[in-house]
């Protein structure tokens, strides 16, 4: 009977959250034919419910397939939006005073007489700009992170439903669109229609690089579009079939998925070189530019970038990482020369993209513990993860330890490493990672030395910088293997059974 209890009440709280984003809707339609500031406001507000409400709606219809730890995650969820929804009506009901049905805009105003327009057509757009940002708020932080925990869910029935016809499912936004994606690419045995790998013939070598990365810029001849080669090398030791058929399910599940929604290039085919493979990635839709290394972007740091801009990068990073272990992938090299950054038209944003697939592999196929043990690399990996022979099987948090060093150099922005014209080579950057720590002799002391330092410094420097709340969430990701660690748990809590709703709501919750 609780189970029931608990279903039925969170349909309810959905169905409410449909009635107070619709009433709130109405109201500001009113303000449709208002001056040029609030009308523009009042269509941003619409086009935002639209796709929150095909959101809740799909969410309804799956409530009676979601385990009781998800219908008490979401009805949460539900719960604080109609708070804020709620708010946003009174607001506007006490702004607008009394009104009789069908009023339009003029009579609105009005009743406020002429001295008084000005002030009543700013408390209006005020309230406006108000709920938007409210709306953008939970949208980003609360429930796109747990809308694509849905593709973890067993059985069927999501995917069936994410796949219906659009003439029976509204879909504004994409939302369902790229869960359904998403729930694709983690199906197993994926594949495309034919090989994934095609002839070196279709692929143009081009002269100029992403400057500090491995990947290259090439033209792909069957469509003539710029696109990024992405090298894959297989260690000996490992199979050939094997390492064919981890590129041909890799490049499955990257050749559906929706670049924007994960962070990740979508897989146009991959090469069989001699003794590589390669990745062929389709830019971006909307980019105007070549992209350039976050390594590029960090020490250039005399350059003014803004706040909001560094929380996007760090937010949609985290949004990668999560896709990939969803999928039930480790990346294993996470670091700024493997995280490209597309220029958008019209936006003075940098979207940020995770490459560098080289090392990845499924998270229950074997670790060979192995490594390069190079320490511009290292220091991006989790201390138990260095040298030349590793003491631990890689696993998911040993990801989320080198997206909290890249997340801490984010909020610093300033690169831990510089790069000397002269030599050709990079170097510890003064006043990041002290020399005296590279010069240390045990490995292992250096590496936990460099860990300490690294924490040190999210605790120290990143609450003034970007806010207590990102310096919280990097501090967790840097010890995300330490004993008792509340956040991801002890490393048998995460392999065993991860709570990748929570996990995921923090790393997304950076702003």
């Amino acid at each position: 009977m609780e189970g029931a209890g608990l279903a039925f009440a969170v349909v309810s709280i959905a169905e409410l959250s449909l009635k107070y984003g619709n009433k709130l809707c109405a109201l500001y339609r009113t303000f449709r034919d208002a001056e040029t500031g609030i009308a523009e406001r009042t269509l941003t507000l619409e086009n935002r419910w639209l796709k929150m409400e095909s959101q809740l709606t799909f969410l309804n219809d799956i409530w009676p397939t979601l385990p009781p730890r998800f219908q008490l995650h979401f009805n949460s969820l539900l719960a604080v939006i109609n708070a804020k929804l709620i708010e946003a009506t009174n607001t506007l009901d006490c702004t607008i005073g009394e009104r009789r049905p069908h009023s339009r805009i003029a009579d609105i105003i009005g009743k406020e007489g002429r001295f008084r327009r000005g002030a009543f057509a700013f408390s209006i757009k005020d309230a406006l700009d108000d709920t938007i940002r409210d709306i953008d708020a939970w949208q980003r932080n609360m429930l796109d992170p747990s809308w694509y925990q849905l593709v973890l869910l067993p059985g069927k029935r999501v995917g069936q439903l994410a796949s219906q016809d659009a003439s029976d499912r509204q879909d504004p936004g994409n939302a369902i669109s790229s869960l359904r994606s998403l729930i694709q690419a983690n199906e197993e045995n994926t594949s495309v229609e034919g090989s994934v790998f095609v002839s070196s013939e279709c692929i143009e070598y081009l002269p100029s690089q992403i400057e500090f990365s491995e990947s290259r810029l090439a033209c792909d001849q069957r469509s003539g579009n710029l696109v990024v080669l992405d090298v894959v090398r297989i260690p000996t030791q490992y199979g050939s079939e094997s390492a064919i058929d981890d590129i041909r399910t890799l490049g499955g599940k990257l050749s559906r998925i929706d670049s924007d929604a994960f962070g990740l290039l979508q897989c146009r085919g991959a090469l069989h070189n001699a003794n590589d493979f390669e990745f062929i990635f389709s830019f971006p839709k909307d980019t105007h530019e070549d992209p350039t290394s976050l390594r590029r972007l960090l020490i250039n740091a005399n350059v003014t970038y803004p706040l909001n801009a560094r929380v996007n990068l760090a937010q949609m990073l985290a949004r990668s990482v999560t896709f990939m272990h969803n999928c039930q992938l480790v990346h294993k090299n996470i670091r700024p020369e493997n995280i490209i950054c597309f220029s958008r038209e019209n936006s003075y944003n940098d979207h940020p993209y995770l490459i560098g697939l080289e090392r990845f592999r499924h998270i229950d196929a074997s670790s060979m513990r192995a490594s390069d043990n190079l320490w511009q690399r290292d220091i991006y990996r989790h201390p138990s993860r260095q040298g030349s022979r590793p003491e631990r099987d890689y696993i998911m948090q040993h990801d989320i330890y080198s997206l909290g060093v890249c997340l801490l150099e984010i909020g610093c922005w300033k690169s831990f490493l510089d790069w000397d014209e002269t030599s050709g080579s990079m170097s510890a950057k003064e006043g990041s990672i002290s020399k005296g720590d590279l010069g240390i002799k045990d490995p292992r002391r250096r590496a936990f030395e460099i860990k300490k330092r690294f924490t040190q410094a999210a605790r120290e420097r990143l609450p003034g910088l970007m806010g207590q709340k990102y310096a919280t969430v990097v501090v967790s990701c840097l010890t995300c293997l330490d004993p008792g660690n509340v956040d991801f748990g002890d490393e048998s809590e995460l392999e065993d059974d991860p709570d990748t709703v929570a996990r995921d709501i923090r790393l997304s919750n950076l702003g």
